[in-house]
């Protein structure tokens, strides 16, 4: 243990935003934590000498992420940070959806991501002080068609997150999310050209494609000292898309 560096742990960081996340938090002095399935794959370490400690977590089953917080505390008391950004896409019109595909998405993109984020928040409790940075989109704000279960997990998750800001403000802990539109990751490769060409042509600056790094830097900025001001708000990285 390291008491002289802040620790910051992020779901989902061994690819696409969360590792991007990881790698900017680690390059600023973090020690970083990565809970996710699978490790980094160091291809997508660009060569760069990183020392995450990986801690495997699977939020689709609630033993995994009880044990992924045990491991964690037995490895560090302190928790600076949290950025919750592991989740699962399901796309598909509502009256396809069945009822298994909406609880297996909310499991995962809501009621273990909560989880997971009630028992980081406990830590943070001790020192009165604490960041959490949800990672939601813009799935979650706009009524846009075939998105019943994956945008609403994540209108969910930024109710939760102005709850929750509300609630721990007084123990200095602050709750942001932020929501992107498609980023440019493998997830947004499973979407078909016509969908996205839908969405890309509903931004404002058009030409313009939002990448990992966009949001890392935001999730840098929320979880910093820069930030202690800001709590409860939801910040959207969409290249201008309307309400």
């Amino acid at each position: 243990m390291n008491v002289d560096k802040k620790v910051a742990v992020v779901t989902g960081g061994s690819k696409g935003i969360g590792l991007a996340i990881a790698k900017l938090y680690y390059a600023n002095n973090y020690r970083v934590f990565v809970c996710s399935r699978n490790r980094p794959d160091p291809s997508d370490l660009d060569g760069a000498s990183v020392d995450f400690l990986h801690f495997e977590l699977d939020l689709s089953d609630e033993a995994s992420v009880k044990n992924c917080v045990k491991s964690i505390f037995n490895e560090e008391k302190r928790i600076d940070v949290l950025i919750n950004c592991a989740g699962k896409a399901i796309g598909g019109s509502f009256l396809m959806t069945s009822m298994k595909d909406l609880n297996d998405i909310f499991t995962v993109n809501y009621f273990n991501t909560l989880l997971f984020t009630q028992y980081i928040v406990k830590k943070m409790l001790r020192r009165k002080s604490g960041a959490v940075v949800n990672i939601s989109s813009t799935a979650g704000i706009l009524a846009d068609k075939g998105t019943v279960s994956y945008g609403g997990s994540k209108a969910a998750l930024i109710h939760a997150t102005k709850v929750l800001a509300t609630e721990l403000g007084v123990y200095g802990i602050r709750v942001n999310a932020i929501a992107p539109a498609v980023v440019e990751t493998d997830m947004a490769k499973q979407m078909d050209e016509q969908s996205l060409a839908l969405l890309y042509e509903r931004r404002s600056l058009s030409g313009e494609k939002i990448f990992s790094e966009d949001v890392s830097e935001l999730a840098y900025f929320l979880g910093s000292d820069s930030s202690l001001k800001i709590t409860g708000q939801v910040i959207r990285i969409d290249c201008g898309m309307p309400f």
